[in-house]
């Protein structure tokens, strides 16, 4: 197969998308450059797996030799240093979340684990999974593991004539459940192969394709291509579905680009944008793209982590340099000779070497996941400060909270009887599910819920993931029914309200606008709505909840914990926003119930405190502990009325 500069100048523009994506560098469409690389492989393997088809010398092992080149030395490389990292770096509970992911990553399944563990890939979570982006490779190699064998049937069975058929059903297929699973799946729909697949399958469709030999024709699709893929760079954000419907701009730029390039020398006839594309500074760049791809991330989700420089352009910038350095060395010592065979000549000789990396991943990863994150290598006291009594909060629960309804729904109270109140919200409303549970016993009366992780109560708004819009649209359904309002009387509203105001996801609508929505439908089913005000929050940007309230010292590698405080006037700043929101729609709904915790939870001398009295009042940053749910028991008395 002929070399083509201009793909490498197309992964150039997709790899530099995704980093200044990453780092938060005014590219919040840049995540669609993942969808150009998606294109550009189906591309170039279908290609190569056609000509050696058509040339009667294909071999299963050969291309996964080709594979096993390509992929497993680098990406073994930077997942040995991220483990490295991670172990100096990350606290138990987090190291033993990366060796999980390492696990998956092992098996080319680490999308499914990534889709398992994160409310979305654009939630702030996410942020601080240093092999988050092993997603998409993983996708990869799970299409490559039918492709082969797919092309090989279809191949024997019609040779050439109805493979370009074959594979444009199958692009279609895929499309479509994309479009579908988009609209109430989004976070699956992201990550999985059946909504992913046709993306790759456009590449493929574009190999089996003929060249387009009109010049005019050429420059005209590859300025069609070029906009098609540039523009959701800068006009895409982490509000947009996606894939789905807006995964076809990137896609289709990234075909026309390649196609226009087909059979075409670089010289002065080429295209203009071919011959952009083709200039050596961004064919070096592609060349690097995948080294550049796999370093980039883990330096940017420690960062993260540790929260060095969080908004800092200088920091990012040698970030990024960082990575390009280790990109090359990556690229020149590791992915050159090993391709080139220079090193590992044989197939016995690559094929054993990958075996025995995976099998060194698997074992190092399942020894890290068994020992909880090797929790030895830090002080007891670090661990008693890391649990902060979550492993003795029965309420306090993730994998129930990342389930949608009614999967979600936690009985409060006694619970045998006849539900009187209705708890909705987001894991606020999971961390004082414990008062509420316990003043329900007290009136000795039960209650349902509905809480799920980063998803206001609130119609018509999401946070992170378009699905959530449906999610509360079943709650109302819910609650709508006559079941529900022949018993229930309240139904109470919590959530962090701070983020409506603070996050990156843009609505249509105002939130204020959407909040009455919710209240007014509510009440206007004959419920009595509550309205949780947010306990207070202990800082005012995306802090990272796994090493709060910890502090990193660079000198000797090691976690510290100071006690934290936050005055009253600190707290009014912080919640500005949302105190402003409150205090206008109480005067528009007189009936509205507004239960604030901030009373309960302030200490003597007018400081809220993160420890008090050597108890937790708080899980992270912004989550309240079992003792300190414990304190608002009384808030919730009026549910017996």
């Amino acid at each position: 197969m002929t070399y083509r500069s201009d793909i490498d100048g197309l992964r150039a523009i997709a790899v530099l998308g995704v980093i200044f994506f990453h780092a938060d560098l005014g590219c919040d469409g840049g995540f669609v450059g993942v969808d150009v690389f998606f294109v550009i492989s189906g591309f170039l393997i279908t290609s190569l797996i056609i000509k050696d088809l058509r040339a009667g010398n294909f071999s299963i092992l050969g291309f996964w030799e080709r594979r096993a080149r390509r992929i497993f030395p680098a990406l073994f490389v930077v997942t040995i240093v991220t483990i490295i990292f991670g172990y100096f770096l990350l606290l138990p509970r987090d190291f033993e979340l990366l060796g999980g992911s390492v696990l998956w990553l092992s098996l080319f399944t680490s999308n499914v684990f990534f889709w398992r563990n994160t409310n979305s890939y654009f939630a702030g979570s996410a942020e601080e999974m240093p092999l988050l982006h092993t997603w998409s490779l993983s996708l990869e190699e799970q299409f490559y593991l039918v492709v082969p064998f797919a092309l090989l049937l279809v191949f024997k069975w019609r040779k050439s004539s109805g493979l370009v058929w074959i594979v444009s059903l199958g692009v279609l297929m895929s499309l479509l459940i994309s479009v579908l699973a988009t609209m109430r799946y989004e976070s699956a729909s992201f990550y999985l192969l059946p909504t992913r697949a046709w993306e790759l399958g456009v590449g493929s469709m574009v190999a089996l394709s003929k060249p387009v030999r009109s010049y005019h024709l050429k420059s005209a699709m590859a300025f069609i291509g070029i906009l098609c893929v540039l523009v959701p760079f800068f006009i895409y954000d982490r509000s947009v579905p996606f894939p789905g419907l807006f995964a076809i701009p990137p896609v289709l730029g990234s075909a026309l680009l390649i196609l226009s390039g087909q059979n075409t020398k670089i010289s002065d006839s080429a295209p203009i944008v071919t011959r952009i594309l083709s200039i050596k500074p961004l064919v070096f760049i592609g060349l690097l793209s995948y080294s550049l791809y796999l370093w980039h991330w883990p330096l940017l989700a420690f960062n993260e982590y540790l929260v060095i420089g969080k908004n800092s352009l200088l920091t990012k910038s040698i970030l990024i340099l960082i990575s390009f350095l280790l990109a090359f060395i990556s690229w020149r010592f590791v992915e050159k000779p090993i391709r080139s065979r220079r090193l590992f000549v044989s197939r016995v000789s690559i094929f054993s070497i990958c075996s025995l990396g995976v099998a060194f991943l698997v074992l190092i990863s399942s020894f890290i996941f068994l020992k909880d994150g090797i929790a030895e290598r830090v002080s007891e006291k670090v661990i008693e400060i890391d649990d902060r009594g979550l492993s003795e909060d029965s309420f306090f629960d993730y994998d129930l909270a990342a389930k949608g309804f009614p999967n979600n729904n936690l009985p409060l109270g006694e619970k045998n009887n006849d539900a009187q109140f209705f708890l909705w919200g987001d894991s606020h409303a999971m961390a004082i599910a414990r008062s509420i549970d316990l003043a329900a016993k007290e009136l000795s009366i039960g209650g349902q819920s509905a809480i799920k992780s980063s998803t206001l109560p609130v119609l018509d708004w999401k946070t992170s993931d378009s699905s959530q819009i449906t999610y509360n649209q079943k709650i109302l359904m819910h609650l709508s029914a006559e079941e529900q309002r022949a018993s229930i009387k309240h139904v109470i509203l919590a959530g962090r309200w701070w983020l409506a105001f603070n996050q990156s996801i843009k609505n249509n609508k105002t939130f204020e606008d959407c909040l009455r929505q919710t209240i007014t439908k509510v009440q206007s089913l004959g419920y009595s709505v509550s309205l949780v005000r947010q306990v207070p929050q202990w800082t005012d940007h995306w802090h990272t909840p796994s090493s709060f309230p910890f502090n990193f010292n660079m000198k000797d590698l090691s976690w510290g914990y100071n006690d934290l405080e936050l005055s009253v006037s600190n707290l009014k700043v912080r919640f500005n926003d949302q105190n402003q929101m409150f205090e206008k729609i109480i005067k528009d709904f007189p009936s509205l119930r507004i239960i604030d915790p901030l009373p309960l939870l302030l200490g003597s001398d007018q400081i809220y405190k993160f420890r008090e009295n050597n108890k937790w009042n708080y899980y992270d940053d912004d989550h309240i502990s079992a003792d300190g749910a414990r304190r608002l028991k009384s808030l919730f008395r009026f549910l017996g009325s």
